[in-house]
Parts: structure tokens; C-alpha cells; sequence
């Protein structure tokens, strides 16, 4: 996949094309750092500049996007793709996935102990297991990091090193993806409690099968005397659930004075929703839940129909 300069060789012009996201890619800051330890040139470009580079390196994370990456395919075949969007295969070598960029953002261990059939983290990277510390990301100017483990809280030991790492440098952290509420107990949650987060707590209940455990999480949080205005609960919208089930989970939520986030699912690799829901209804559910002003706090989801008029029909008469 990569070359290394030899010796005399001209400098090894590079692009890197984040094609779907403005948040940075682990594996293009990989392959950048890489190949500025060979003395290479790296620059990080639009679609439009695929010419004029010896090297280019594409990835794209969404399904819904993989169009764009085949047609720049088409046009300059020596592009090297990748990402759960386009193609779950390409694997970096051991010695870029070796890199570890400090760029304040990224993952101290990779996989899950889960197996929800609308994530693509199970095949994509396997079984949880530790991969580094906040050492290897965080530069050491930076007043707040940001790791995208996918459930930490599956290994407790890990987890409470890393709080403990992050509160002897006196950051502050977000656990991006989302914390498991059906893994939090007495002695988690108070380690929540100690610990200095950017932004709110986030934790996901994402099918109504889980609601007894999310109540029992939520408990050991108030417990621990977390305040619930700097919780967030992700809600998986548009996979496997009915309307009544997604209002139902957004009043648990609202019950414990929590904020609700409403995400519309979207596909990664092919894996098709299982119920069919009308796709104004779910619009319309975000934007009722999501906007600033918070809707559902003072009216209810029949009510905001209303409001809209023929903008959206919901599947059901509320």
C-alpha cells in the first residue's frame, strides 16, 4: 500500500481526501504522519485536486456517500480507498496503524463486546481490546481530548485508568460514541461524578429491549449525584423501532430531566433498517426533540404535527 522514499529518490507528493466528514479521520492522520516520517510532502485536499500528486488516499465512512469515492475511483484508478463506507477490507499496514498522532482526538481501545445488528463495529474491528492511553493522543498544550472508544465502559479497569490519567493532567474529556448505560454500577458512576468532561455525558439507549437496565443506570447516576441537565441520551431513530417506542423512550428520558438527542439512522455497509418508517415522521421527530428551543418539553409530538400542517404525515393519527 505504502512505499517507502529511498534514498536519492525525488520528495513523494501525497493527497489525503476526508470525503464525508469535517471531524479528522484517525486513518488519514495516521498515513499523514507516516509518510512525513519518510520525508514526503502531505497535503490535505478536495476531490478536485486528484491531479498533480504522486499519492492519494481516500476515505469515506457512509454508505450514502460511496458514490463519490467510486467516481473519483474512475477518474484516477491509483487511488488508495478505504473506510466503513466503501470498502471494510483495506487494512493499513502494521507500521502506519502503528502511528499514534497526538491530535487531542481519538481511541484508546477498538471493538465492543456488543453485537447490535445496526452497527458495523463487530466486523469492522472485532472484539474490545485496549490499543493505548490518552498519552498517545493528547499533546500536551490541549485544555480538553476527545476519544471515540466505542464502549469503554466493557473494560472498567481501562476506563477508570484512563479518568484517572485524564484528571492527573487536569483535562477535560469527551467520550464521543456514547457511554453504555447497562455497564454503569456504584463504583462507575462515581467515578463519572469525579471526572471533568467537555460538554455533557453522553450514554445511549438506542431499543426498547434495554429500558429496564437504562433505568437502573440512570439511577446509580443519580446516586452518584450527577446532574441530569449534563446528561445525554443518544436515541436511535429510524432501525428497529415504532413511533410509540421512540416517544415512550423519549419520556423516560425527559422523566429523569436528561437531554434527549434524536439521531435518524443512516446506512453503513448495506445494513437496511428492519421497520419501515415514513421519513418525514422521523424528520420531523428530530426537530421536535433537537432543536434548541426543545419542543417536546412543551408540547407534544401530535401537537407539533399539527403545527406543521402538510409538511409531514405521520404514519399514525397521535
Amino acid at each position: 500500500m505504502l512505499s517507502r522514499k529511498e534514498k536519492g529518490e525525488n520528495e513523494v507528493k501525497v493527497l489525503l481526501l476526508n470525503i464525508d466528514s469535517k471531524l479528522p479521520n484517525i486513518a488519514l492522520h495516521k498515513i499523514a504522519m507516516w509518510h512525513k516520517q519518510q520525508g514526503n510532502e502531505v497535503l490535505w485536499g478536495s476531490p478536485m485536486e486528484i491531479y498533480g500528486t504522486d499519492k492519494v488516499y481516500a476515505s469515506c465512512i457512509f454508505t450514502k456517500n460511496m458514490q463519490k469515492i467510486s467516481n473519483l475511483v474512475g477518474l484516477r484508478p491509483d487511488i488508495l480507498a478505504g473506510g466503513t463506507g466503501y470498502d471494510l477490507t483495506i487494512k493499513l499496514p502494521p507500521e502506519v496503524e502503528a502511528m499514534k498522532p497526538k491530535i487531542n482526538y481519538g481511541f484508546t481501545t477498538r471493538g465492543c463486546i456488543r453485537k447490535c445488528p445496526f452497527c458495523i463495529v463487530p466486523k469492522a474491528e472485532g472484539y474490545i481490546r485496549v490499543v493505548g492511553d490518552i498519552y498517545d493522543i493528547w499533546d500536551g498544550k490541549s485544555k480538553s481530548i476527545t476519544l471515540l472508544d466505542n464502549n469503554i465502559l466493557a473494560m472498567p479497569l481501562h476506563f477508570k485508568k484512563i479518568c484517572q490519567q485524564v484528571s492527573d493532567v487536569k483535562i477535560a474529556v469527551d467520550f464521543n460514541q456514547a457511554l453504555d448505560i447497562r455497564l454503569v454500577d456504584n463504583d462507575i458512576a462515581s467515578i463519572l461524578s469525579r471526572t471533568k468532561y467537555k460538554g455533557q455525558i453522553s450514554f445511549s439507549f438506542d431499543y426498547m429491549n434495554i429500558k429496564q437496565e437504562f433505568n437502573r443506570g440512570m439511577e446509580f447516576l443519580q446516586k452518584a449525584e450527577i446532574r441530569m441537565s449534563k446528561i445525554m441520551i443518544f436515541l436511535l431513530v429510524g432501525f428497529n423501532t415504532t413511533l410509540f417506542e421512540d416517544l415512550e423512550r423519549i419520556e423516560t428520558v425527559k422523566s429523569y430531566g436528561a437531554s434527549p438527542f434524536v439521531m435518524k439512522y443512516q446506512e453503513v455497509n448495506g445494513i437496511k433498517p428492519i421497520v419501515k418508517r415514513n421519513g418525514g415522521e422521523l424528520r420531523e421527530l428530530a426537530r421536535w426533540v433537537n432543536q434548541p428551543h426543545g419542543f417536546y418539553k412543551v408540547m407534544s409530538f401530535g401537537e407539533w404535527i399539527q403545527i406543521k400542517g402538510n409538511e409531514v404525515k405521520s404514519d399514525i393519527e397521535l
